[in-house]
C-alpha cells in the first residue's frame, strides 16, 4: 500500500491504512480473513479470492464490498463495473482509496483550505500526525464521509474512537513514521523525488546519469486522471496502471507534445525509444513516432494508417 500510494504521489499512506485497519484488518485476500465471503479471484491473492463483505447478506448472493477498503456498488459485478477490475489488486484498491480520500477531504465540513481536488491533495500531502487539530479533522471526515455516521448520532463517539485507534495503529504497528517514509524516491542532488513505478523505470534507464537527466518536477497526475508522469531536464516518463511506465525524450517527445501529449491522437506511450534502421522510434497506444537521423525529421503514423 505504501509503495502503491507513493506511485500516485501520496506519501502519507498511513491515512489510508487506518481506514483499511477498521474495514478489514488490512486483509486483501480471503485466505487472510476466512470469516468473510469469497470475492472474485485476484492476481495479488495468488489467483485466489479477495475478501468480500459478509454483513450484506448470504455469501451466495455475491453482494458486499470487495478488498481491503470494501468498495461496494451492490453486487460484485456492479462493483467491478463501477470501479474496474483493478479494484481486485492492492495497487488498484489503493489508487481508488486515494481518489475517495481526496473527494472526502474536498467536501468535508471539517477540513480547511481543501475546496478543490488540488487543494485536497495538498491537504493530504502536508498532513501532520503530530497536529491534534488535523488528526481530529481527518478522523471526523472518515467517520462521516466514509462510514456514514454523523455528529449527534448514537454511533458517533464509538466509531470516532474506532477509526482513531485504527489511525494510530496504522502508524505504530509497522514501525512508526519511519516505515511510511522509507524508500521515499530517488533524487539527484536537491532535485524533486522520483517515486513508485516511475522511479523503477528511471533507475532501470540509469537514473541520474540516464538519457533523461535529472528530475525537474514532482510526479504529477495527467489531466484525464488515468496516468502519472515525471519530467526530467531531457525527457519524461509516463505511467498508467494498464500500460506501465515508459520514457519519451528528444525530438520524438517534441513531436508528441506538438500533437497534444497523451490527450492527443497518439495516446500514452507503450514503449521506450528504440533503435530502428536510420533512426529511432517510440510507440504509443494509437501509433508511433519515428525520427530519421539523416534528416533530423520526425514522422507520425497512426494505427489507422493516417497522419495527424
Amino acid at each position: 500500500m505504501r509503495d502503491a500510494a507513493r506511485a500516485r504521489g501520496l506519501g502519507n499512506a498511513y491515512l489510508l491504512a487506518g481506514i483499511a485497519n477498521d474495514e478489514t484488518g488490512l486483509a486483501m485476500c480471503w485466505s487472510e480473513a476466512t470469516w468473510a465471503c469469497q470475492g472474485p479471484s485476484s492476481p495479488d491473492c495468488g489467483g485466489g479470492p479477495v475478501i468480500a463483505g459478509s454483513g450484506d447478506g448470504p455469501c451466495s448472493i455475491q453482494q458486499g464490498g470487495l478488498g481491503m477498503f470494501q468498495f461496494d456498488a451492490g453486487t460484485f459485478t456492479d462493483t467491478l463495473n463501477q470501479y474496474g477490475n483493478d479494484v481486485l489488486t492492492v495497487a488498484g484498491q489503493t489508487s481508488h482509496a486515494i481518489d475517495y480520500a481526496t473527494a472526502m477531504v474536498r467536501r468535508s465540513a471539517y477540513t480547511t483550505d481543501a475546496e478543490t481536488d488540488d487543494k485536497a491533495g495538498a491537504w493530504l500531502d502536508r498532513f501532520d500526525p503530530a497536529n491534534p487539530t488535523l488528526v481530529d479533522q481527518w478522523i471526523s471526515t472518515v467517520v462521516r464521509y466514509y462510514n456514514g455516521c454523523q455528529p449527534g448520532w448514537s454511533c458517533w463517539s464509538s466509531r470516532y474512537q474506532t477509526y482513531a485507534d485504527g489511525f494510530h495503529l496504522a502508524i505504530s504497528e509497522p514501525g512508526g513514521l519511519a516505515f511510511w517514509a522509507a524508500g521515499a524516491g530517488t533524487r539527484c542532488g536537491g532535485s524533486p523525488a522520483v517515486v513508485g513505478a516511475i522511479e523503477t523505470k528511471y533507475l532501470a534507464l540509469g537514473g541520474c546519469t540516464s538519457v533523461l537527466g535529472v528530475p525537474i518536477k514532482d510526479e504529477t497526475g495527467t489531466p484525464d486522471a488515468v496516468g502519472r508522469y515525471s519530467v526530467f531536464d531531457q525527457g519524461s516518463i509516463y505511467w498508467t496502471a494498464q500500460l506501465g511506465a515508459f520514457e519519451v525524450h528528444g525530438r520524438i517527445r517534441d513531436a508528441w507534445a506538438a500533437v497534444g501529449w497523451e490527450a492527443g491522437e497518439l495516446g500514452y506511450p507503450t514503449s521506450d525509444e528504440i533503435a530502428v534502421a536510420g533512426g529511432r522510434r517510440s510507440d504509443f497506444q494509437h501509433g508511433s513516432i519515428t525520427w530519421t537521423q539523416a534528416t533530423d525529421q520526425t514522422a507520425i503514423t497512426l494505427t489507422n494508417g493516417t497522419t495527424p
